[in-house]
């Protein structure tokens, strides 16, 4: 599990990690809570650990794939993090990549557990109380794990699920492949220019309509809260539910104007306003590498008052 984490992790090195910003002016923002958690870590030579400890934190981390661990030794990467702003809003990420993968709709209830491993960057493995609404509302425990990667075109944020699945399944998981990614989707991410709905590749453009919005695509709404928080990464409730102004999404994908809303490989260029009036712009870019599981979500946003 590790050194599949090293592996991936290497694929950033070359180009450290953006800070988050701060918002230039920002609104009286909500409490501040602190959600950092006391780690126990040491720098304790080998012959010093307790093999029944390290056989024991070993047999938990493979047998659930980091998700069920309850036993964190001094000498381990893996810490227990619980319900914060980040694992929230990545529980709802995982989630959105299962529905648009599996063609579902699970919802979003509560955080059950999560546990975060850093190595160069921090991957979060959490388990999620999630429900069927085309099922009574029936409980689904759901696992996602998202990697919380570093940012290389402009973005503020990049997260990659690697783990997206109702637990049980035992579905296999693999590394994210960065090869596979259309490189049309690994420039910088800009602005929409002036004339690209008019403009030569304006096919490749479709305004989102109002009825889209609406019709099964709440996950929209997601992306735009993704948006705020590659710019503030803290809590957001205050400020939402957003009221969407403008979708612009762009594909290179073959697909009817409407269809490209579920292009696999998309960016989406979003004008929105937060509660309390914040004008707000954002960027979603959109990718996959075809494997199962797995998507990438680049984001970015500005503050227009």
């Amino acid at each position: 599990m590790y050194d599949c984490m090293v592996d991936e992790a290497k694929l950033w090195l070359d180009e450290p990690p953006h800070r988050k910003r701060k918002l230039e002016a920002p609104p009286p923002p909500p409490p501040i809570v602190d959600y950092s958690l006391t780690t126990t870590f040491s720098d304790s030579d080998e012959e010093e650990i307790d093999p029944v400890e390290r056989e024991k934190y070993r047999k938990q981390v493979v047998e659930s794939g980091g998700f069920d661990v309850d036993f964190f030794p001094v000498y381990g990467s893996l810490y227990q993090s619980g319900s914060t702003p980040s694992t929230v809003l990545l529980s709802k990420v995982g989630l959105h990549t299962y529905n648009f993968d599996k063609g579902t709709y699970l919802q979003f209830r509560s955080v059950q557990k999560a546990n975060e491993e850093y190595a160069s960057f921090t991957t979060y493995y959490i388990t999620v109380e999630a429900v069927d609404p085309f099922n009574d509302d029936s409980p689904v425990t759901f696992q996602t794990s998202v990697w919380d990667a570093a940012t290389k075109s402009n973005e503020s944020s990049r997260f990659i699920t690697r783990v997206s699945r109702i637990k049980g399944t035992k579905e296999e998981t693999s590394l994210w492949d960065h090869n596979a990614v259309d490189v049309f989707y690994k420039d910088d991410i800009a602005w929409l220019e002036d004339d690209a709905l008019t403009g030569s590749d304006k096919l490749q453009y479709y305004e989102v309509k109002e009825l889209d919005m609406r019709d099964n695509n709440e996950w929209l709404y997601l992306y735009a809260e993704v948006a705020m928080f590659s710019k503030w990464a803290t809590d957001l409730s205050a400020y939402l539910p957003v009221k969407m102004n403008k979708v612009v999404v762009r594909t290179r994908e073959d697909v009817e104007s409407s269809m490209k809303l579920r292009s696999k490989n998309a960016t989406f260029y979003m004008s929105f306003t937060a509660c309390g009036g914040l004008e707000c712009r954002g960027i979603i870019r959109r990718t996959t590498d075809g494997r199962p599981q797995h998507m990438s979500l680049q984001a970015i946003c500005w503050i227009d008052n």
